[in-house]
């Protein structure tokens, strides 16, 4: 038993020596070796090391009345060093993503326990200062399918280096990175066309372009074939000896892609049954009475031990993981090499006094991140990009626009112009105002969940901030919905034979478009609060209630309970300030084509109505505050879900 305590601790000082050997190594070079990046462009990477001790994670849960919480992970503790590649290993609801997602600062609410990194105990104030040595590529890869892999990269290098950092430079750059992870024979091809193993390694390289130190990854090989399973993990392990904390995920590996890996952390219901190295795996399971049977996977056989198969009790092995798992090396020591050389250990203390002054370093001479606005007009040529190849969708909707404008110009032909139609033209300006409504909310309601999918991904790892990315998104959509809702009601307008006088034109033009803005943004807000099976039923419900209190029921005849929904509802503001711009104004007596018209004066039609005091101005002003509100208001949700820890 004492022979292998000792050749575990000389393994343990040679590992040392061999990380500060490269480390050293990688300094000399600039960080230019195998594949690193250029320090002209990055200031010297650091040795960053994470710890955290008696990690607990609990959930509140309701039953019924009753809330009852319940315990994730149950005090673990562990060490993921530089200069190696570990796995996360345990059966599922073992608790891994859950403290991938801790360690990488996505989830900070119910959390417990220590983390530090470098001997420095990081706090959850400080957590954007960590967010910026790190990135976390989660298991499904949230990329852009419109965009190639070269322009991809470059909208990256661009958010992320800033103008500190020249373009060849960050062609340069990516180059590089494309290069090391074998893609550089697809910069033209568009993301939708790659293969699973080659979508996974761009996202990889997405996020190597600030050369973070720190790597998290959601089990990065499901989906993937054996072949790039066996490419992904030698990548992997590739970026870890350049000096890299990575950390990944993993179910299940088969023999020969855990050997890839340098250490395990393995899970099973919350408690941690093994940490260290690969190789030791198999002896620490057979101390136990828990012998590997030959010719089986070590990987398998450890989640065979974590569901119980073999009788073996998840607390004692806890137990017994943690025991084996508590070498006292905070002392500096000195080991000769197989070449007869003496030379320093860097022991945690020594290693995290060093690291921490070379973090700082690296913090201070990160290259600043792109400004606002810049920001916003790279998203924006992004957005404006990926719309030119998959315009199909767009000119369906002005199409559609357009056909229904042509549909209902002939239903309601020639009412704007006759006295004996004046109703049916009140239902023909309230179906424009319904038409418009309905197609500018679904037209979101239903894209935007898709795109928050990717928005988390890249708001997390900071790539750029909010505020631009949604001027860059309205920028796009709106004025493609104006243009839409141009389609309608122009056509529509002259095929009814409404007045032809050009601010009656405009009042229509402005109405309608406003209504059809407002009726977009809930879909916004809609689709960035709800799941889409609820978005889609409840947004459709709501503006219905809208219209109701807009068009079918008269102001005296609505009951005072329900004042506040006709007050608020924007359909009612326009619909009549749409009808009062067509017959208000001093608009002189309308064509009779019967015998009678009752409303051939329009004060008449207006009075009856109870549309007489209606100022246009003013509900067009309430118009664009609901307007603004409304975006607003969805701004801080889709902010509160990004930034919820």
């Amino acid at each position: 038993m004492s022979t292998t305590v000792t050749e575990t601790k000389n393994v343990r000082k040679l590992s040392a020596v061999k990380i500060y050997e490269n480390n050293n190594n990688l300094n000399n070079n600039n960080n230019n070796n195998n594949g690193s990046l250029k320090e002209h462009v990055f200031p010297k990477r650091p040795v960053v090391d994470i710890t955290f001790k008696n990690l607990r994670f609990t959930v509140s849960k309701y039953h019924g009345f009753k809330k009852v919480n319940k315990e994730i992970l149950h005090g673990i503790s562990g060490e993921f060093k530089a200069g190696q590649l570990t796995a996360i290993m345990g059966p599922s609801g073992a608790g891994k993503s859950t403290l991938l997602n801790i360690l990488a600062g996505l989830t900070l609410t119910g959390s417990s326990g220590k983390i530090l990194v470098n001997g420095q105990e990081r706090k959850s104030a400080c957590i954007e200062q960590f967010l910026k040595l790190s990135c976390y590529i989660q298991q499904d890869d949230a990329l852009r399918p419109k965009l190639t892999v070269t322009e991809a990269m470059m909208i990256a290098s661009h958010l992320k280096l800033g103008f500190k950092v020249s373009t060849q430079e960050k062609k340069d750059q990516i180059f590089e990175l494309l290069e090391m992870l074998g893609l550089e024979n697809h910069c033209n091809t568009l993301c939708a066309c790659l293969s699973g193993g080659q979508k996974k390694r761009l996202s990889v390289a997405l996020e190597l372009i600030t050369n973070p130190p720190i790597l998290f990854l959601d089990e990065p090989t499901t989906g993937l074939d054996s072949s790039s399973c066996s490419q992904c993990v030698s990548l992997l392990a590739n970026l870890a000896k350049q000096g890299r904390t990575v950390v990944a995920t993993i179910h299940t590996p088969s023999a020969l892609l855990f050997e890839k890996f340098d250490s395990l952390y393995a899970l099973a219901k919350g408690h941690c049954i093994y940490r260290g190295s690969i190789s030791r795996l198999v002896p620490h399971l057979a101390s136990l009475g828990l012998p590997c049977p030959a010719y089986h996977n070590p990987a398998d056989f450890l989640m065979e031990v974590a569901i119980g198969e073999y009788g073996a009790d998840t607390v004692t092995l806890a137990k017994a993981a943690s025991a084996k798992c508590t070498p006292n090396n905070n002392e500096e020591e000195v080991v000769t090499s197989q070449f007869g050389l003496k030379m320093q250990v860097l022991t945690n203390t020594s290693r995290s006094h060093q690291s921490a002054a070379d973090l700082e370093e690296y913090k201070a001479c990160l290259p600043a991140p792109a400004p606002l606005w810049a920001q916003a007009y790279y998203l924006y040529n992004r957005h404006l990009t990926i719309l030119r190849r998959k315009s199909k969708p767009l000119l369906l909707r002005l199409v559609c626009h357009c056909i229904i404008a042509l549909i209902f110009g002939y239903l309601y032909h020639g009412v704007g112009d006759d006295a004996d139609k004046v109703l049916g033209n009140m239902v023909f300006i309230y179906g424009s105002n319904l038409f418009l409504v309905y197609t500018g909310q679904m037209a979101v309601l239903l894209a935007f969940p898709l795109e928050l999918e990717i928005l988390k991904r890249e708001h997390f790892n900071r790539w750029y901030s909010l505020g631009p990315y949604i001027i860059s998104n309205l920028g796009i959509e709106i004025p493609f919905q104006i243009l839409c809702s141009f389609c309608y009601l122009g056509p529509s307008y002259l095929m009814t034979s409404q007045p032809l006088e050009l601010f009656r034109f405009c009042y229509f033009i402005l109405l309608g478009t406003m209504s059809s803005l407002v009726a977009q943004s809930t879909g916004f807000l809609f689709g960035a609060t709800l799941p889409v099976t609820i978005a889609v039923f409840l947004g459709p419900v709501l503006m219905v209630l809208f219209s109701v209190f807009g068009f079918a029921i008269r102001f005296n005849d609505i009951p005072a309970f329900f004042l506040p929904i006709h007050y608020f509802s924007f359909i009612r503001a326009t619909f009549q300030s749409l009808v009062f711009s067509l017959y208000g104004y001093g608009r002189d007596l309308l064509p009779c084509s019967a015998v009678y018209c009752h409303f051939r004066n329009p004060m008449t039609f207006l009075t009856e109505m109870e549309f007489v005091h209606i100022d246009v101005w003013s509900e067009v002003a309430y118009v664009v505050m609901l307007l603004c509100c409304v975006h607003l208001v969805t701004a801080l949700v889709v902010w509160r879900r990004l930034n919820k820890r």
